[in-house]
C-alpha cells in the first residue's frame, strides 16, 4: 500500500495537470480498483487543439496500458506518437501512432499486467524499485480520442497518429492483476458510466 503512495507522491507533485482522486461514489465500478484518477486537464495547447479537433470531429473513449515506469512522463506530458523514436517501448505492426483500445484486456496486457514469467525476468532496475516483495503495480488510462479519419481502427487495435488528438482522462493502479478484461467502451453502458463520472 505505501508503496502506491510512494509512487502517486512522484507523479502528482511533478506534473501540469490536475489529477483529482475519485471518491467511491464518483469511481467507475468496473474498473475494479479504490485507485481511481480524474485528470482535469492535459497541458494548455494540447487541450486547446484537443478541443477544436472535438467539435469537428467528435470524440470517443479507448484504453492506454503502459509499464509503470511509462507514467510519470504521460501524465506530466500526455501521449506522444514515439513511433520510431527512442521513447518507442513496443512494435508499430499497425503503423506509426498512439496505440489504444477500446477492449480494456489488450490495454491490461501493455500494462504488463498479464506478463509471463519470462518477461518479468526482464524487468529492469527501476520496475523491481517500484515493485514490493509480493506486488507489482500495474497502470492504465481511459482517454478521449478524436473520431477524425486517420483514426486506424483494427479490430480491437486503434492507431491515433496525433497526439493532439488523444488526451487522458482517467488513470487506473491496480496492486494485482484484478483489473477485468471484458470491458469495451463502445458498448452503451461503459461509455455511459464514463460520462457520469467526468461530470
Amino acid at each position: 500500500m505505501v508503496l502506491i503512495y510512494v509512487l502517486f507522491f512522484r507523479i502528482i507533485t511533478s506534473n501540469r495537470s490536475h489529477i483529482v482522486k475519485l471518491t467511491p461514489e464518483k469511481r467507475i465500478p468496473f474498473m475494479k480498483t479504490p485507485f481511481q484518477y480524474l485528470l482535469l486537464s492535459s497541458p494548455p495547447a494540447k487541450e486547446a487543439a484537443f478541443r477544436e479537433a472535438k467539435d469537428k470531429y467528435g470524440s470517443t473513449f479507448a484504453f492506454h496500458g503502459s509499464a509503470v515506469e511509462n507514467w510519470h512522463s504521460i501524465i506530466r506530458q500526455g501521449l506522444i506518437v514515439a513511433s520510431g523514436t527512442s521513447k518507442q517501448v513496443n512494435g508499430a505492426a499497425y503503423g506509426k501512432g498512439i496505440y489504444l483500445s477500446p477492449n480494456a484486456g489488450t490495454s491490461f496486457g501493455y500494462s504488463r499486467m498479464y506478463a509471463s514469467g519470462e518477461a518479468k525476468k526482464k524487468e529492469n532496475r527501476s520496475e523491481r524499485f517500484l515493485r514490493g516483495d509480493n506486488n507489482t503495480l500495474f497502470c492504465i488510462a481511459l482517454c478521449e480520442v478524436i473520431t477524425w479519419p486517420q483514426l486506424k481502427k483494427s479490430g480491437q487495435i486503434w492507431v491515433c497518429p496525433e497526439s493532439d488528438y488523444v488526451c487522458t482522462r482517467f488513470f487506473f493502479v491496480y496492486e494485482e492483476a484484478t483489473g477485468h478484461e471484458n470491458i469495451d467502451t463502445q458498448q452503451k453502458q461503459y461509455n455511459e458510466a464514463i460520462l457520469k463520472a467526468l461530470k
